[in-house]
């Protein structure tokens, strides 16, 4: 059977310029459009519904996300210690172990980590704490192990959970489709390739999107702080809209540049930089308390981390699991698909064991560190009676916090200056993993060696930066984005179970079967 034959069987689906699928491309676009418009003509009605949905889904839908979490954490320990662990996906290793790590961290993590490692533990004292007052240093202690939790093993976990059923057909199978529908095929058979595979591909497209503006969310007030502190600026409308588009900028010329050229330097640049913020604080900070901090905080997470995985406070009812673990969680959730997808494509050659320990392990220890450091230099002022930034969020927003904490180090002008930049550049760095993820989805034929065609990368890139602009020019929160891509996570869960169950049921009745003949050429 020749090529042409072939690709017709592996993708149905009408071809527009360069092998783009026109039902995703135009579908999850239209999809996209239809949801932002009413936004951005009823903005406080739509924050309003928004709000409700996000209501229904942390609060209602709780347990489903904490029962979900605990079983992404069981399956990626039978990926990684199973009979799969020394399985590889692929002939040969792509990528340094550095610029591999570097990517998947800076792909996943975003600025979100800037802004939690920095401040969630002045949020998090303001609930009581397994029976532990509000405010106390017990709660403390707590609030600074559940920062390292809710970016830890179990959250990469979810993150990591499609990446070994993509890279099998991927890598192994050699079906030269990169997409979330085709690791579901072991469940659906060839409807992946009709209506019931593109439907699921425009909403993981249309929840990533959404997704996506949670970190933009975080990060645009973070870098517009930072200006505004050291320079003397106004924070305006301008100026934020300003940094959206100095992001939107770095992104797409790294998206043009592909992951060799692009992602992968860019990434271990904001390795090194973040590496040389956090080993500053450390050496300019408090050192003996951060380090006796981060013992105590590391051990009692390990120690109470099947407890934090399944506290509902169903008694006490505060609010604490929904408002932040749930939260957290369908975060990772709206992003899963994608990550798995980008792990999946920089992780050629690797054992399975190795793709599924390196985000759980060492990206959680890279994200631990963070709230170690960061988060626990802020702690530190607070016991001493040096900022009270538990009152300070309750009444200002958490960048400018973050910035006030940082007047409390040598250089701070300078210090903020990296700090913005690296929050930029972690903006810049997911959008840019973002974009490939939706340009290789709207690809009909992708091989190992290829990258999703450069026009296509662009135009999702540019699109990534059309939403939040039009949700600021109304003068609307970014915080609607934030709540909206919550939302929007829910039918995302359902897209990784029937990747999970596809997988495991084909797993099952055939084994690991690698495929003997070469890739379809397109």
């Amino acid at each position: 059977m020749d090529n042409q034959t072939n690709n017709n069987q592996l993708a149905p689906c009408p071809t527009g310029r360069k092998g783009v699928c026109k039902i995703c491309f135009y579908g999850a676009f239209s999809l996209i459009i239809a949801t932002c418009i009413p936004l951005l003509l009823y903005p406080k009605e739509g924050e309003q519904i928004i709000n409700k949905l996000f209501k229904f889904v942390t609060v209602q839908m709780g347990w489903l996300y904490m029962l979900a979490a605990i079983g992404a954490f069981a399956l990626i320990l039978w990926f990684a210690f199973g009979p799969l662990s020394s399985k590889r996906l692929g002939d040969k290793i792509e990528y340094s172990t550095f610029s591999w790590i570097g990517m998947l961290f800076c792909a996943g993590v975003g600025a979100g980590i800037m802004f939690g490692g920095s401040i969630d533990w002045a949020y998090y004292m303001a609930y009581p704490m397994h029976g532990e007052p509000a405010g106390s240093w017990k709660a403390a202690e707590w609030g600074t192990a559940y920062g390292m939790f809710h970016w830890g093993p179990i959250c990469w976990s979810i993150y990591a959970i499609l990446a070994i059923p993509i890279g099998y057909s991927y890598y192994v199978k050699k079906v030269p489709i990169l997409n979330i529908s085709q690791a579901c095929k072991g469940l659906l058979g060839n409807r992946v390739h009709g209506w019931p595979g593109k439907i699921i591909d425009i909403l993981f497209m249309t929840g990533l999107v959404a997704g996506s503006a949670t970190a933009l969310g975080l990060g645009i007030p973070i870098v517009a702080a930072g200006v505004v502190s050291v320079t003397g600026l106004e924070h305006s409308f301008q100026l934020e809209f300003g940094i959206l588009v100095f992001v939107t900028l770095i992104f797409s010329i790294t998206s043009c540049l592909g992951l060799k050229k692009g992602l992968s330097k860019l990434s271990d640049l904001n390795v090194y930089i973040a590496l040389g913020l956090m080993l500053f604080v450390f050496i300019a900070g408090p050192t003996v308390f951060l380090t006796d901090m981060a013992i105590s905080s590391l051990g009692l997470m390990i120690s109470e981390i099947v407890t934090m995985a399944t506290w509902m406070d169903p008694i006490g009812n505060k609010g604490f699991t929904q408002d932040w673990t749930v939260f957290y969680y369908a975060w990772f959730v709206a992003y899963a698909p994608f990550m798995s997808l980008f792990i999946a494509k920089i992780s050629r050659g690797r054992t399975v064991r190795e793709v599924v320990l390196g985000p759980v392990i060492i990206a959680s220890l890279g994200c631990g560190c963070f709230y170690l450091i960061f988060g626990n230099f802020g702690l530190y002022l607070q016991i001493t009676g040096q900022l009270d930034a538990v009152s300070m969020v309750q009444h200002l927003k958490g960048a400018t916090v973050i910035m006030a904490i940082a007047d409390f180090l040598p250089f701070a002008s300078l210090y903020k200056l990296v700090f913005s930049t690296v929050t930029a550049i972690s903006m810049a760095t997911t959008f840019d993993a973002v974009s490939f993820a939706l340009a290789a989805t709207t690809t009909t034929m992708l091989s190992p060696d290829e990258e999703p065609a450069r026009w296509n990368r662009l135009f999702w890139a540019i699109s990534l930066g059309i939403v939040p602009t039009g949700i600021m020019l109304i003068d609307g929160p970014l915080s609607v984005l934030q709540t909206a891509s919550i939302v929007a996570g829910l039918p995302v869960l359902g897209i990784i179970f029937i990747g999970v169950t596809a997988f495991l049921k084909e797993y099952k009745s055939t084994g690991w079967v690698e495929a003997h003949c070469a890739p379809i050429n397109k």
